[in-house]
Protein backbone atom coordinates (compact mmCIF):
# COMPACT_ATOMS: atom_id res chain seq x y z
CA UNK A 1 0.00 0.00 0.00
CA UNK A 2 1.74 3.33 -0.66
CA UNK A 3 1.07 6.14 1.58
CA UNK A 4 0.53 9.63 -0.32
CA UNK A 5 2.67 12.56 1.12
CA UNK A 6 2.07 16.15 -0.81
CA UNK A 7 5.05 17.34 -1.89
CA UNK A 8 8.89 15.81 -0.91
CA UNK A 9 8.76 13.69 1.47
CA UNK A 10 11.82 14.37 3.50
CA UNK A 11 14.07 10.72 4.45
CA UNK A 12 15.84 10.22 7.66
CA UNK A 13 18.57 8.03 5.82
CA UNK A 14 19.79 8.84 1.97
CA UNK A 15 21.90 5.99 -0.07
CA UNK A 16 23.71 8.46 -2.53
CA UNK A 17 25.09 6.55 -5.13
CA UNK A 18 27.93 8.46 -7.40
CA UNK A 19 27.27 8.01 -11.33
CA UNK A 20 30.82 9.51 -12.12
CA UNK A 21 32.43 6.79 -9.77
CA UNK A 22 30.69 4.05 -11.26
CA UNK A 23 31.97 5.29 -14.82
CA UNK A 24 35.52 5.41 -13.81
CA UNK A 25 35.62 2.26 -11.91
CA UNK A 26 34.23 0.55 -14.77
CA UNK A 27 36.41 2.48 -16.80
CA UNK A 28 39.48 1.72 -14.78
CA UNK A 29 38.57 -2.18 -14.85
CA UNK A 30 38.49 -2.27 -19.11
CA UNK A 31 42.14 -0.20 -19.00
CA UNK A 32 43.56 -3.04 -16.94
CA UNK A 33 41.50 -5.63 -19.12
CA UNK A 34 41.88 -4.38 -22.62
CA UNK A 35 40.84 -7.44 -24.13
CA UNK A 36 38.68 -8.51 -22.19
CA UNK A 37 34.65 -7.32 -22.01
CA UNK A 38 33.92 -6.38 -18.20
CA UNK A 39 30.54 -6.99 -17.16
CA UNK A 40 29.01 -5.18 -14.21
CA UNK A 41 27.85 -7.68 -11.17
CA UNK A 42 24.72 -6.10 -9.86
CA UNK A 43 23.58 -8.81 -7.94
CA UNK A 44 22.39 -8.54 -4.11
CA UNK A 45 20.27 -5.52 -5.36
CA UNK A 46 24.14 -3.93 -7.07
CA UNK A 47 25.78 -5.00 -3.41
CA UNK A 48 23.54 -2.48 -1.58
CA UNK A 49 23.95 0.36 -4.04
CA UNK A 50 20.25 -0.33 -5.64
CA UNK A 51 19.64 -2.70 -8.98
CA UNK A 52 18.17 -0.10 -11.35
CA UNK A 53 19.68 2.63 -10.16
CA UNK A 54 22.91 1.18 -11.03
CA UNK A 55 21.99 -0.20 -14.05
CA UNK A 56 20.32 2.92 -15.71
CA UNK A 57 23.86 4.70 -14.65
CA UNK A 58 25.44 2.29 -16.67
CA UNK A 59 23.65 1.02 -19.50
CA UNK A 60 25.12 4.03 -21.38
CA UNK A 61 28.77 2.32 -21.35
CA UNK A 62 27.39 -0.47 -23.14
CA UNK A 63 28.46 -3.29 -20.82
CA UNK A 64 28.01 -7.10 -22.83
CA UNK A 65 25.90 -7.96 -19.94
CA UNK A 66 24.90 -6.78 -16.70
CA UNK A 67 25.27 -9.85 -14.29
CA UNK A 68 22.37 -10.39 -11.94
CA UNK A 69 21.67 -13.55 -9.17
CA UNK A 70 17.90 -14.35 -10.34
CA UNK A 71 15.23 -14.19 -12.46
CA UNK A 72 13.19 -11.93 -10.66
CA UNK A 73 16.49 -9.59 -10.27
CA UNK A 74 16.64 -9.91 -14.40
CA UNK A 75 12.52 -9.14 -14.78
CA UNK A 76 13.16 -5.99 -12.58
CA UNK A 77 15.91 -4.72 -15.40
CA UNK A 78 14.01 -5.57 -17.88
CA UNK A 79 10.61 -3.64 -16.68
CA UNK A 80 13.44 -0.42 -16.13
CA UNK A 81 13.88 -0.76 -20.07
CA UNK A 82 17.87 -1.65 -19.47
CA UNK A 83 18.86 -2.58 -23.18
CA UNK A 84 22.46 -4.51 -22.24
CA UNK A 85 22.16 -7.78 -22.19
CA UNK A 86 21.66 -10.08 -18.91
CA UNK A 87 23.05 -13.20 -17.61
CA UNK A 88 21.25 -15.28 -14.24
CA UNK A 89 24.22 -16.41 -12.25
CA UNK A 90 21.88 -18.34 -9.96
CA UNK A 91 19.79 -21.45 -9.68
CA UNK A 92 16.18 -21.07 -10.81
CA UNK A 93 13.26 -23.76 -9.92
CA UNK A 94 12.88 -24.96 -13.63
CA UNK A 95 9.31 -24.72 -13.48
CA UNK A 96 9.65 -21.10 -13.19
CA UNK A 97 11.49 -21.21 -16.66
CA UNK A 98 8.73 -22.88 -18.83
CA UNK A 99 7.38 -19.88 -20.33
CA UNK A 100 7.84 -18.86 -24.06
CA UNK A 101 10.05 -15.90 -23.77
CA UNK A 102 13.52 -16.36 -22.12
CA UNK A 103 15.05 -12.80 -23.04
CA UNK A 104 18.27 -13.39 -20.68
CA UNK A 105 21.45 -15.46 -20.50
CA UNK A 106 21.71 -18.46 -18.18
CA UNK A 107 24.54 -19.83 -16.41
CA UNK A 108 23.31 -23.66 -15.79
CA UNK A 109 24.75 -26.03 -13.37
CA UNK A 110 22.69 -29.12 -13.49
CA UNK A 111 20.81 -30.80 -16.50
CA UNK A 112 17.14 -30.06 -15.07
CA UNK A 113 17.68 -26.50 -15.54
CA UNK A 114 19.40 -27.65 -18.71
CA UNK A 115 16.26 -29.59 -20.16
CA UNK A 116 13.92 -26.69 -19.11
CA UNK A 117 16.24 -24.00 -20.97
CA UNK A 118 16.46 -26.34 -23.91
CA UNK A 119 12.80 -26.55 -25.15
CA UNK A 120 12.48 -22.35 -25.83
CA UNK A 121 16.13 -21.99 -27.20
CA UNK A 122 17.46 -20.09 -24.54
CA UNK A 123 21.16 -19.41 -24.29
CA UNK A 124 23.07 -21.10 -21.77
CA UNK A 125 26.54 -20.62 -20.00
CA UNK A 126 27.92 -23.91 -18.79
CA UNK A 127 29.71 -23.78 -15.33
CA UNK A 128 32.03 -25.57 -14.45
CA UNK A 129 33.25 -26.78 -10.87
CA UNK A 130 37.10 -26.22 -10.88
CA UNK A 131 37.64 -25.80 -7.23
CA UNK A 132 34.67 -23.66 -4.91
CA UNK A 133 33.26 -26.76 -4.52
CA UNK A 134 29.91 -24.78 -4.52
CA UNK A 135 27.74 -24.87 -7.74
CA UNK A 136 28.75 -26.30 -11.57
CA UNK A 137 29.43 -29.29 -13.04
CA UNK A 138 32.66 -31.52 -12.20
CA UNK A 139 35.26 -31.50 -14.67
CA UNK A 140 35.33 -35.62 -14.09
CA UNK A 141 31.62 -35.67 -14.96
CA UNK A 142 32.05 -32.99 -18.16
CA UNK A 143 32.19 -35.15 -20.60
CA UNK A 144 28.91 -37.13 -19.84
CA UNK A 145 27.29 -33.57 -19.56
CA UNK A 146 28.40 -32.53 -22.38
CA UNK A 147 26.89 -35.59 -24.22
CA UNK A 148 23.10 -35.01 -22.51
CA UNK A 149 23.43 -31.13 -23.40
CA UNK A 150 23.97 -32.66 -27.48
CA UNK A 151 21.15 -34.86 -27.14
CA UNK A 152 19.17 -31.63 -25.69
CA UNK A 153 20.46 -29.43 -28.09
CA UNK A 154 21.18 -26.61 -25.42
CA UNK A 155 22.59 -23.80 -27.15
CA UNK A 156 25.82 -23.59 -25.01
CA UNK A 157 26.57 -19.42 -25.87
CA UNK A 158 29.35 -19.42 -22.61
CA UNK A 159 31.64 -21.41 -20.32
CA UNK A 160 32.11 -20.37 -16.62
CA UNK A 161 33.59 -21.08 -13.31
CA UNK A 162 34.34 -19.23 -9.94
CA UNK A 163 37.60 -18.45 -8.50
CA UNK A 164 38.22 -19.21 -4.99
CA UNK A 165 41.21 -17.69 -3.48
CA UNK A 166 42.19 -14.92 -6.25
CA UNK A 167 42.66 -12.24 -3.20
CA UNK A 168 45.21 -14.30 -1.83
CA UNK A 169 48.21 -11.99 -1.28
CA UNK A 170 51.24 -14.94 -0.43
CA UNK A 171 50.02 -17.66 -2.58
CA UNK A 172 48.70 -17.72 -5.79
CA UNK A 173 48.89 -21.86 -6.89
CA UNK A 174 45.46 -22.38 -5.70
CA UNK A 175 44.12 -20.05 -8.43
CA UNK A 176 46.50 -21.21 -10.93
CA UNK A 177 45.07 -24.95 -10.32
CA UNK A 178 41.99 -23.10 -11.33
CA UNK A 179 43.02 -21.72 -14.26
CA UNK A 180 44.33 -24.78 -15.61
CA UNK A 181 41.24 -26.43 -14.45
CA UNK A 182 39.40 -24.35 -16.63
CA UNK A 183 41.52 -24.26 -19.59
CA UNK A 184 40.75 -27.96 -19.90
CA UNK A 185 37.43 -27.86 -19.29
CA UNK A 186 37.10 -24.86 -22.12
CA UNK A 187 39.12 -27.62 -24.17
CA UNK A 188 36.60 -30.24 -23.41
CA UNK A 189 33.20 -28.15 -24.22
CA UNK A 190 34.94 -27.01 -27.89
CA UNK A 191 36.02 -30.61 -28.73
CA UNK A 192 32.66 -32.03 -28.24
CA UNK A 193 31.86 -29.45 -31.06
CA UNK A 194 30.16 -26.04 -28.93
CA UNK A 195 31.70 -23.06 -29.68
CA UNK A 196 31.49 -20.71 -26.58
CA UNK A 197 31.33 -17.04 -27.00
CA UNK A 198 31.63 -16.12 -23.74
CA UNK A 199 34.78 -17.62 -21.25
CA UNK A 200 34.81 -16.21 -18.03
CA UNK A 201 35.69 -17.10 -14.92
CA UNK A 202 37.53 -13.93 -13.33
CA UNK A 203 35.90 -11.59 -11.15
CA UNK A 204 37.56 -7.84 -9.40
CA UNK A 205 40.39 -10.01 -7.93
CA UNK A 206 41.07 -12.10 -10.81
CA UNK A 207 41.00 -9.79 -13.66
CA UNK A 208 44.88 -8.79 -13.01
CA UNK A 209 45.70 -12.01 -13.58
CA UNK A 210 46.96 -13.26 -16.93
CA UNK A 211 44.38 -15.53 -18.95
CA UNK A 212 43.25 -16.79 -21.84
CA UNK A 213 39.99 -15.77 -21.29
CA UNK A 214 37.73 -13.02 -23.03
CA UNK A 215 34.99 -11.59 -20.27
CA UNK A 216 35.40 -10.39 -16.41
CA UNK A 217 32.83 -10.24 -13.78
CA UNK A 218 33.09 -7.12 -12.12
CA UNK A 219 31.33 -6.95 -8.23
CA UNK A 220 33.17 -5.48 -5.41
CA UNK A 221 35.46 -3.25 -7.55
CA UNK A 222 32.72 -1.60 -9.53
CA UNK A 223 31.78 -0.26 -6.31
CA UNK A 224 35.03 1.31 -5.26
CA UNK A 225 36.41 -0.98 -2.82
CA UNK A 226 39.43 -3.10 -3.87
CA UNK A 227 39.59 -7.29 -3.11
CA UNK A 228 42.85 -6.79 -2.25
CA UNK A 229 44.56 -5.93 1.36
CA UNK A 230 46.43 -2.89 1.65
CA UNK A 231 49.87 -4.65 1.60
CA UNK A 232 49.07 -6.38 -1.55
CA UNK A 233 51.39 -5.19 -4.42
CA UNK A 234 48.30 -5.59 -6.26
CA UNK A 235 46.71 -3.14 -4.70
CA UNK A 236 48.73 -1.06 -6.23
CA UNK A 237 46.43 -0.96 -9.49
CA UNK A 238 43.32 -0.66 -8.28
CA UNK A 239 44.54 2.67 -6.12
CA UNK A 240 42.38 4.83 -8.51
CA UNK A 241 39.19 2.98 -7.52
CA UNK A 242 36.49 5.36 -5.86
CA UNK A 243 33.87 4.34 -3.40
CA UNK A 244 30.41 4.48 -5.11
CA UNK A 245 28.14 4.86 -1.92
CA UNK A 246 28.03 7.87 0.89
CA UNK A 247 25.02 7.06 3.33
CA UNK A 248 23.99 9.82 4.99
CA UNK A 249 21.24 10.16 8.07
CA UNK A 250 20.36 12.89 10.59
CA UNK A 251 20.82 14.02 14.15
CA UNK A 252 17.75 13.04 15.71
CA UNK A 253 18.08 13.76 18.86
CA UNK A 254 20.57 15.09 21.44
CA UNK A 255 20.99 14.18 25.48
CA UNK A 256 23.26 15.26 28.05
CA UNK A 257 25.14 12.76 30.32
CA UNK A 258 26.46 13.39 33.32
CA UNK A 259 29.25 11.37 34.80
CA UNK A 260 28.62 7.94 35.37
CA UNK A 261 25.29 7.48 33.30
CA UNK A 262 24.88 4.24 31.07
CA UNK A 263 24.06 4.26 27.00
CA UNK A 264 22.09 1.54 25.46
CA UNK A 265 21.35 -2.03 25.91
CA UNK A 266 23.18 -3.87 28.53
CA UNK A 267 24.78 -0.88 29.72
CA UNK A 268 27.90 -1.67 27.70
CA UNK A 269 28.85 2.32 27.83
CA UNK A 270 29.33 4.55 31.14
CA UNK A 271 30.33 8.23 30.67
CA UNK A 272 33.57 8.88 32.29
CA UNK A 273 32.77 12.55 32.50
CA UNK A 274 30.10 15.26 31.52
CA UNK A 275 29.28 14.92 27.84
CA UNK A 276 26.68 15.54 25.00
CA UNK A 277 25.57 12.24 22.76
CA UNK A 278 23.27 12.19 19.41
CA UNK A 279 20.87 9.88 18.26
CA UNK A 280 21.35 8.63 14.75
CA UNK A 281 18.53 6.60 13.67
CA UNK A 282 20.33 3.85 11.76
CA UNK A 283 21.21 0.48 13.34
CA UNK A 284 21.65 -2.98 12.40
CA UNK A 285 18.26 -2.99 10.71
CA UNK A 286 19.25 -0.04 8.35
CA UNK A 287 23.15 -1.09 7.94
CA UNK A 288 25.38 -0.86 10.83
CA UNK A 289 26.08 -3.96 12.48
CA UNK A 290 25.35 -4.92 15.89
CA UNK A 291 29.64 -5.46 16.09
CA UNK A 292 30.02 -1.82 15.46
CA UNK A 293 28.90 -1.05 18.94
CA UNK A 294 31.58 0.77 21.11
CA UNK A 295 33.72 0.62 18.19
CA UNK A 296 33.10 2.35 15.23
CA UNK A 297 32.89 6.48 14.30
CA UNK A 298 30.03 8.27 12.28
CA UNK A 299 30.92 12.05 10.93
CA UNK A 300 28.99 15.13 12.01
CA UNK A 301 29.57 18.53 10.81
CA UNK A 302 32.90 17.37 9.62
CA UNK A 303 33.40 15.33 13.01
CA UNK A 304 34.13 11.68 13.40
CA UNK A 305 31.87 10.94 16.50
CA UNK A 306 32.42 7.57 18.20
CA UNK A 307 29.55 5.19 18.77
CA UNK A 308 28.77 4.69 22.52
CA UNK A 309 26.81 1.95 23.71
CA UNK A 310 25.66 -1.04 21.91
CA UNK A 311 24.14 -0.42 18.21
CA UNK A 312 20.08 -0.75 18.41
CA UNK A 313 17.79 -2.01 15.88
CA UNK A 314 16.94 1.67 14.57
CA UNK A 315 19.31 3.70 16.27
CA UNK A 316 22.89 4.12 17.14
CA UNK A 317 24.22 7.07 19.66
CA UNK A 318 27.36 8.91 19.08
CA UNK A 319 29.25 10.72 21.26
CA UNK A 320 29.07 14.46 20.20
CA UNK A 321 32.17 15.98 22.11
CA UNK A 322 34.18 18.27 19.60
CA UNK A 323 31.09 19.00 17.21
CA UNK A 324 30.20 23.09 17.44
CA UNK A 325 26.77 23.99 18.38
CA UNK A 326 25.06 20.09 17.29
CA UNK A 327 21.17 20.80 15.99
CA UNK A 328 18.61 18.17 15.85
CA UNK A 329 18.38 17.76 11.62
CA UNK A 330 22.17 17.91 11.40
CA UNK A 331 23.64 15.51 8.40
CA UNK A 332 25.65 12.94 9.41
CA UNK A 333 27.94 10.73 7.41
CA UNK A 334 27.34 6.86 8.14
CA UNK A 335 29.71 5.40 5.70
CA UNK A 336 31.63 8.01 3.88
CA UNK A 337 32.91 8.19 -0.13
CA UNK A 338 36.45 8.60 0.42
CA UNK A 339 38.32 5.58 0.50
CA UNK A 340 40.96 6.67 3.30
CA UNK A 341 38.06 8.24 5.71
CA UNK A 342 38.02 6.55 9.02
CA UNK A 343 33.89 5.40 8.38
CA UNK A 344 34.60 4.47 4.74
CA UNK A 345 33.25 1.27 3.82
CA UNK A 346 36.64 -0.71 3.92
CA UNK A 347 37.69 0.84 7.39
CA UNK A 348 34.30 0.23 8.98
CA UNK A 349 34.14 -3.30 7.68
CA UNK A 350 37.81 -4.04 9.60
CA UNK A 351 36.23 -2.60 13.09
CA UNK A 352 33.17 -4.83 12.24
CA UNK A 353 35.40 -7.94 11.78
CA UNK A 354 33.82 -8.54 8.57
CA UNK A 355 34.29 -8.12 5.17
CA UNK A 356 32.99 -5.12 3.05
CA UNK A 357 30.58 -7.09 0.71
CA UNK A 358 28.54 -7.79 4.17
CA UNK A 359 28.43 -4.09 4.97
CA UNK A 360 27.20 -3.47 1.74
CA UNK A 361 24.62 -5.44 1.06
CA UNK A 362 23.34 -4.88 4.73
CA UNK A 363 22.10 -1.44 3.62
CA UNK A 364 18.13 -2.37 3.30
CA UNK A 365 16.77 -2.39 -0.53
CA UNK A 366 13.74 0.28 1.16
CA UNK A 367 16.23 3.44 2.21
CA UNK A 368 15.75 6.08 -0.66
CA UNK A 369 18.46 6.11 -3.13
CA UNK A 370 19.36 8.84 -4.75
CA UNK A 371 21.93 9.22 -8.24
CA UNK A 372 24.23 12.07 -8.12
CA UNK A 373 26.84 12.93 -11.05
Amino acid sequence: MRIPFKGKYRTLNTVKISAQSLRLNLALYRELAPEKMVCPVLKANAYGHGLTEVAKALDPEKPEFFVVDSLHEAYQLKKAGIKSKILILGYTFPENLLRKKLPFHFAVSDLGTAKALSKYKAKVHLKIDTGMNRMGFSVENLPQVLEKFKELKVEVVGVLSHLADADNAHDVSYTKQQFKKFEEAVQMVRTAGFEPEYVHIEQSAGALYEGGFNMVRLGLGLYGVSPFADNDMRAQDLEKLQPVMQLESTLAGIRDLVKGDRVSYSCTFAASRDMKIGMVPVGYYEALPWSLSNKGVLEVKGVLCPIVGRVCMNYTMVDLTGVEDPEIGDKVVVYAAESGAKNSIANMAKLAGCIPYELLTRVIQGMRREVVK
